[in-house]
């Protein structure tokens, strides 16, 4: 029956770069189609009346995904891994886990109080933890595996060249 739903070529190709790339908002999904954003905005509002996507909000932008594939897990971390600060962050903790805030700083070139917002939000998700070194505080990536096979997974949509660089390391490493 969702076939059906899917029958227009416009749609399908919505429903279709939702699906290689979750987590992307209405307007990276307007510019990649080469669309007009009220058309994407009818052709989502009409997928999610049906629950073929779902948005999730991410501050000032909704965030879509296909229903019947996003796990919990994913809704979460998909749209952190899609803002640069917050990715950057997690990827230096994939390759330096325990690093401390001044680490994380100098790495993403960043104000401290950016970084501890950033970090705030990703304790927040679930995505890493802080853990307590003495008088420092550390960081450390919850689930490397899961972050990274989510990395790697929709590697060709964050158009990063630290993403690229991680993901040739992390290979290397005999995953």
């Amino acid at each position: 029956m969702k076939e059906d739903y899917l029958a227009l070529d416009t749609r399908k190709k919505i429903f279709e770069l939702i699906s290689s790339s979750p987590g992307l908002h209405k307007r990276e999904i307007a510019r990649e189609l080469k669309m007009s954003l009220s058309t994407v905005d009818y052709h989502l509002h009409y997928m999610e009346k049906r629950k073929i996507v779902f948005a999730k909000r991410d501050g000032k932008y909704k965030r879509y995904f296909i229903t019947e594939k996003t796990q919990a897990e994913d809704k979460r971390f998909i749209p952190l891994l899609r803002q640069e600060t917050p990715r950057r962050i997690i990827l230096f903790l994939l390759q330096n886990p325990r690093a401390i805030h001044k680490e994380i700083c100098r790495e993403v070139k960043k104000a401290p109080s950016t970084v501890s917002f950033h970090l705030k939000k990703l304790i927040e998700a679930g995505i890493i933890e802080e853990i307590s070194l003495g008088k420092e505080r550390a960081y450390v990536v919850k689930n490397p595996e899961k972050v990274a096979d989510l990395i790697i997974t929709y590697k060709s949509t964050f158009l990063d060249k630290a993403v690229d660089k991680f993901v040739n390391a992390w290979a290397g490493f005999g995953k």
